[in-house]
């Protein structure tokens, strides 16, 4: 009678759980809608699905070489280098832009709320992160620029000779309303205000619709902030008959 060999019997059963494992978590990625409703839970568990699914491989793979060591060693030994291999990938890729900012930091001693350019990208500092410097650019957006990824390039840091001030508010008006008309009869009355900065337009843009009507978002932009609550009390009086159609 054949004897069965237990060592290729492991490595099988191995292969095979992995094969059951990468289905699994397919499985719960295309069933993520019913498991989780809610839009902004299932955010939540997108935003650390993919690092989840990591840490589950790095424990499939510490329990494989164990479940190895006493059948075949030398398919342990490769799946340990493996996992040696991968921790010091990923622990690079953790701390290349810690290390990087620190240089970073200490090198260029930047501030929050300067103004800089490196590229094509530019903005106003907002945030030191751990991995990233956070700007925001004129037109209202956030970009997270990665340490590593300014280490070694020029900084340009820019003294503007006013500091301009923003202020955001919104107002709804009808469905029935043209947004691309309101839109540019909003931006000739704000422009006719006399406090609004000339150096940088205001930003309006319409939000998603709810059962009410359709919200309009204002950024306006003005070298003196005490005066913004007058502009959003004269722009919402001009317009606010545009709220009462249905």
């Amino acid at each position: 009678m054949r004897n069965i060999d237990f060592s290729n019997f492991g490595l099988y059963l191995l292969l095979f759980l992995s094969m059951a494992l990468f289905f699994a978590l397919r499985l719960i990625s295309w069933l993520l809608p019913v498991i989780v409703p809610g839009e902004e839970q299932r955010k939540i568990v997108l935003r650390y699905k993919s690092l989840v699914e990591l840490v589950v491989w790095i424990v499939f793979i510490i329990w494989a070489v164990q479940y190895l060591f006493y059948s075949n060693q030398s398919y342990a030994v490769a799946l340990f280098a493996l996992l040696f291999l991968l921790t010091v990938y990923s622990g690079w890729i953790g701390l290349k832009d810690v290390i990087a900012g620190a240089f970073l930091k200490a090198g260029h001693r930047l501030t929050l709320n300067e103004i800089i350019r490196v590229g094509e990208i530019g903005g106003k500092i907002i945030r030191f992160g751990h991995t990233s410097l956070v700007l925001e650019t004129d037109s209202g957006e956030t970009v997270f620029l990665p340490y590593s990824f300014l280490y070694g390039k020029v900084i340009i840091k820019s003294h503007p000779a006013e500091s301009i001030h923003r202020h955001t508010f919104q107002i709804e008006i009808a469905k029935s309303e043209s947004t691309r008309d309101v839109t540019e009869r909003i931006r000739s009355f704000i422009l006719t205000l006399p406090w609004i900065s000339l150096k940088k337009d205001p930003h309006i843009r319409p939000l998603s619709e709810t059962s009410t009507g359709q919200p309009i978002e204002i950024t306006l932009f003005s070298i003196d902030k005490e005066h913004f609550q007058d502009m959003e009390r004269l722009i919402k009086l001009k317009f606010a008959d545009l709220g009462e159609k249905k």
